[in-house]
């Protein structure tokens, strides 16, 4: 979220009746010209003007229609900052896909002085979060959303004056906040470091922390690089894993063009011209680092002349087995300037870590250690054996853990979902996070995503079917719960998971189908056109038969916008079932797409050729520490690429839809 730091107090009833003058100005606003009880269309603003000025206390709704133009928007403007979340959340319970043409409208925008309206709000409000929502040129659509967002008004104008506020630990939203970003919840990652700003738990060095292991995540090195007091950050020893993501931002911004063209002279001189900190960042054990990091450790001992650096890389690398992951003209260099006489010197070893295992965390959570949460905090995770070599052990101690310790225990559950990845999965383990999941209640949106990612790792274990049938009951046992429309990509997801997975049970398996996507059917009209068209897939896979009502001008329109769409498309995600899924379906509803996917863990000329050629690039970002984001981001531009929240093929194909309907339908 972009913020607008000052908060003014709530406006008086004169204060407010002026802002709804200026706001509905004839000049300015064809919504309702200067309030004239005479206009035609009266009827249809009016309302959100009563409520505006008899119920200060709840977020102020304000349509705006430019007919010039042909623009219609509804501003939502929030005058509490701790309201800013709830807000979205009844955005999204109103309008949501049914009726917003893109789902980041669910989230707070920068108000834009040069638009008239927007310069009101600010100069009249200076609001600290304004949503701006918009149904797309379709009158009946702007109909459906001006309906929606006066029912949510009537709702809480009915509902007594009371503060909405509910506090959350600020350890629980660390949690989410992590097991999110390791899920591929852009979005949601982002609203969880919202709440985590507005409740004021952290310091700002804190917050600066988890801003920047996003932005690494996502690949976004530019705005990583613009980051406030980057300096001051860096000097105050941030924990591992920042360090490792400002590294990898310096690799992908000053030294990779470099390196991928063989200019090995010029790489040094963009280090040496950016390179600022080197010795803060390098700091600390070079085993958990990335190759892109290892490689500007390389490089500085090479512009240093710093035989024990270069020594401690090469020993690392060799160690490792990832001597092969640099560059060829690194590993040129670095060759070339061991093989001197230069004398060695002495290595002081890192202090052995308390905690050494996915097991030993695991216990150390039973006690409340601080060597559980420093180690997690360190990300020492990265130096562990993975969790499937003991994956019946850790498994019996998280289902041994009490409430308070199963609390601590998913802290950890992001650092899990990084650590076994697609290749290496440990079922028994996610089963018992998928448990804890369940028993406390997690299911927000965020929460869910961490769900589907769990799910995923339990299913490529390949359980029997006893173990298959008595997990997917305990999932359908609270779906009723968590299923809802506006939560429809997510519980499509987890449906996919069960299609795309070997299926020892089959009764099981239609069974929760059934019970996830009944009451998608029962509400499909308020389901976005991309969610039914893959809903209607898994439906007949399952062979479920439910129905799926939809407007059919509605569809018929969406359908052309995706018909006519002729632009190429890169996928990316490292689970090739979900990028397979994908383009199938791509070729189906939009035949004239050129979809191209990748699940290419490094950078290369085949994938930088692509990333070129590419008019929209669709990012999930799960496991991005072993992915390629970063290099895709450093060779296109921002513009060009969306972020997928979430990891499923439901969450990809509605991304790319919706983008593909936004920009070119």
């Amino acid at each position: 979220m972009t913020e607008i730091e000052a908060v003014s107090p709530r406006a008086p009833e004169s204060t407010r009746m002026q802002l709804l003058e200026a706001f509905f100005a004839a000049t300015v606003n064809d919504a309702w010209p200067d309030m004239d009880e005479d206009y035609e269309w009266a009827g249809r603003t009016r309302p959100f003007v009563d409520i505006a000025l008899q119920r200060p206390d709840i977020p102020l709704v304000l349509p705006s229609l430019k007919k010039s133009i042909d623009t219609f928007v509804i501003y939502v403007a929030v005058e509490k900052r701790e309201d800013v979340v709830p807000t979205a959340e009844l955005i999204k319970a109103f309008a949501g896909p049914s009726h917003l043409v893109d789902a980041s409208m669910e989230r707070p925008i920068r108000l834009d002085p040069r638009t008239e309206v927007e310069r009101i709000l600010l100069e009249s409000m200076n609001p600290p979060a304004v949503f701006r929502l918009s149904a797309g040129p379709v009158p009946k659509r702007r109909a459906r959303l001006t309906d929606a967002m006066c029912l949510m008004q009537q709702v809480l104008e009915r509902r007594p004056i009371r503060s909405w506020h509910v506090m959350k630990p600020t350890g629980r939203l660390l949690a989410e906040f992590d097991a999110a970003l390791a899920a591929g919840g852009e979005a949601s990652s982002a609203v969880i470091l919202d709440q985590l700003r507005d409740i004021g738990g952290l310091d700002a060095s804190n917050l600066a922390y988890l801003t920047i292991k996003r932005l690494n995540r996502l690949g976004k090195d530019a705005e990583l690089k613009a980051l406030p007091r980057l300096a001051d950050v860096i000097k105050q020893q941030p924990p591992t894993p920042v360090r490792e993501a400002l590294l990898e931002s310096l690799y992908f911004s000053a030294v990779e063009g470099h390196l991928a063209a063989g200019g090995l002279e010029a790489a040094i001189q963009g280090l040496r011209d950016t390179g600022t900190h080197l010795d803060e960042l390098l700091a600390g054990p070079l085993r958990l680092r990335s190759t892109s990091a290892l490689t500007i450790a390389v490089l500085t001992g090479v512009i240093r002349d710093d035989h024990n650096l270069l020594k401690h890389a090469n020993d690392v690398l060799q160690d490792l087995a990832r001597f092969e992951e640099l560059p060829e003209v690194v590993r040129t260099e670095l060759l070339s300037r061991l093989g001197d006489d230069s004398p060695d010197t002495v290595i002081t070893s890192a202090p052995q870590p308390v905690i050494s295992s996915w097991s030993e965390l695991v216990a150390a959570m039973s006690d409340n250690s601080s060597a559980a949460r420093n180690a997690l905090m360190e990300a020492n995770w990265q130096d562990w054996p993975s969790p499937a070599q003991d994956d019946d052990l850790i498994a019996g101690l998280l289902d041994g853990l009490r409430d308070e310790a199963a609390e601590q225990a998913w802290s950890a559950v992001g650092a899990f979902l990084e650590a076994t990845g697609y290749d290496d999965p440990a079922g028994r383990s996610a089963e018992a996070f998928l448990l804890n999941a369940l028993t406390h209640s997690r299911f927000k949106p965020s929460d869910l995503l961490v769900i589907q990612a769990l799910l995923g790792v339990a299913l490529r274990s390949a359980p029997n079917a006893d173990n298959y049938g008595r997990l997917l009951r305990e999932i359908g046992s609270e779906s009723d719960r968590w299923v809802a429309p506006e939560r429809a990509s997510a519980v499509l997801d987890i449906v996919d998971s069960l299609v795309l997975s070997a299926c020892p049970d089959e009764v099981a398996r239609q069974q929760l189908g059934y019970r996830l996507l009944t009451p998608l059917s029962r509400h499909s009209e308020r389901l976005d056109l991309t969610d039914i068209a893959f809903a209607r897939v898994l439906d007949g896979e399952l062979g479920l038969g439910l129905p799926w009502q939809t407007e059919l001008g509605d569809e018929h329109a969406e359908s052309e916008a995706w018909r006519s769409a002729n632009v190429n498309v890169l996928l990316y995600s490292l689970d090739e079932k979900v990028l397979a899924r994908v383009t199938e379906q791509l070729h189906s509803i939009a035949p004239n797409v050129r979809v191209t996917s990748s699940s290419d863990h490094v950078g290369g000329p085949r994938l930088r050729q692509w990333v070129q050629n590419a008019d929209l690039i669709v990012l999930i970002t799960r496991c991005a520490k072993h992915a390629a984001t970063g290099f895709i981001s450093a060779h296109t531009s921002s513009e060009k690429i969306a972020y997928v929240d979430g990891s499923g093929s439901a969450s990809l194909l509605h991304t790319t839809l919706t983008e593909l309907r936004r920009r070119y339908g």
